[in-house]
């Protein structure tokens, strides 16, 4: 006899009901829940083929049987490789396809997979991957060096990013794409030649005083508007390959607004189905104070989604082990499960797979997954 676990129950309840009260246009979803997966982590690009697929089957059954539905892998690195079988980035650690192996196994055990692109990510402080081939595509710092981001202003390196997001799209057919790095390193980082000649030429000395407070907003402005026009082509470019790809963007919080990365007119132009807010707050930052901090943080995205009138999925990111910090415990976990639900989040992904591990026996034993899965508001509807 087969046995349906309390998480996967609760899951499936929670999908019924929404599709008995939301109507006709309803769609049985189940609340996301998903971990991202350094594919490194689970299959080294040091073993054998044989030993990496072995170890992709045995993490995607502990996956599926962890109460978690979507995995989402990263595919790219911030240091521009690629971690499936690309013929647009040149650099490949691994002699086979591991993405094709996680997508296959995903497929078996009934999971959803969101591969991860590190957008605009490309070497940190110094040119790689692609640009290594195209440096005239990278921002610059205060010298005029170019660094290792992309600029999403430039126009061929918009194709490029398009193209690769396809590729994926095309290639693997997942269920949806997040975008990570989708942003600029600072709002100080400097423009590529290209982009900065634009900007130059719509805003004369005359008008615009290199050393103006009038220069310094519309500068910000315009790296405000190439950031969104690229995750706009982004968008377009995958409708043409799936139309119902869910797209995906990591974001820190409303303080990101007035700089350069305007996550809220993605959502208003209809770019996003879902945003993954960072919910790395931890006492190394923050002190005692830290719970309080990541529920303002998640109440003032909320604000400003209520304000909009399109609906998006807004899910939260809980930090197991990060640059920011780590937490010490289990129940660490249902804390900021607890603190995202009170706050109408819909949805949770755990970074990462790998470090989830050590705490995953006793999440699951106490029900912290089912406990916050039960009752969430559908996709889209915020509290």
């Amino acid at each position: 006899m087969r046995h349906t676990s309390p998480i996967l129950a609760v899951l499936a309840t929670a999908a019924i009901l929404r599709l008995a009260t939301g109507g006709a246009k309803a769609v049985a979803e189940e609340p996301f829940m998903g971990a991202y997966v350094h594919l490194p982590a689970i299959a080294a690009p040091s073993v054998d083929e044989e030993t990496g697929r072995r170890a992709i089957v045995e993490n995607m059954k502990r996956f599926k049987a962890s109460g978690l539905n979507t995995v989402i892998p990263f595919v790219t690195t911030t240091s521009g490789e690629a971690y499936y079988d690309s013929r647009l980035i040149p650099k490949k650690p691994y002699s086979w396809d591991p993405l094709a192996a996680c997508v296959a196994e995903t497929r078996r055990n009934g999971l959803k997979i969101y591969p991860t692109m590190c957008v605009l990510a490309c070497g940190g402080d110094r040119p790689a991957g692609i640009l290594r081939e195209h440096p005239e595509w990278a921002l610059r710092d205060s010298k005029g060096q170019p660094l290792g981001f992309i600029s999403s202003g430039h126009p061929e390196a918009r194709k490029w990013v398009v193209s690769v997001l396809q590729e994926i799209a095309s290639k693997y057919r997942p269920d949806g794409i997040l975008l990570d790095y989708c942003r600029y390193p600072s709002t100080s980082a400097a423009l590529d030649p290209v982009s900065q000649a634009r900007f130059d030429e719509a805003h004369p000395p005359a008008r615009f005083p290199r050393a103006s407070k009038a220069y310094r907003e519309a500068l910000l402005a315009y790296k405000r508007q190439c950031l969104t026009e690229l995750v706009g082509q982004i968008r377009q470019g995958l409708r043409e390959v799936n139309p119902n790809l869910r797209l995906v963007a990591y974001m820190w919080g409303a303080h990101e607004l007035p700089g350069t990365r305007d996550w809220a007119t993605w959502v208003k132009n209809g770019y996003l189905d879902q945003l993954n807010l960072t919910g790395y707050a931890f006492p190394k930052q923050y002190g005692d104070q830290y719970l309080a901090v990541l529920e303002k943080r998640i109440r003032d995205v909320t604000d400003v989604l209520k304000k909009i009138q399109r609906p998006v999925e807004l899910t939260i990111c809980v930090g197991i082990n990060t640059s920011h910090g780590r937490i010490s415990s289990a129940k660490d976990i249902r804390d900021y499960l607890q603190i995202a639900k009170r706050c109408g989040v819909q949805g949770a992904v755990f970074f990462t797979w790998t470090y989830l591990q050590p705490y995953l026996d006793e999440v699951k034993k106490s029900g912290y997954l089912q406990e916050f899965v039960s009752g969430l508001p559908p996709a889209g509807e915020l509290r």
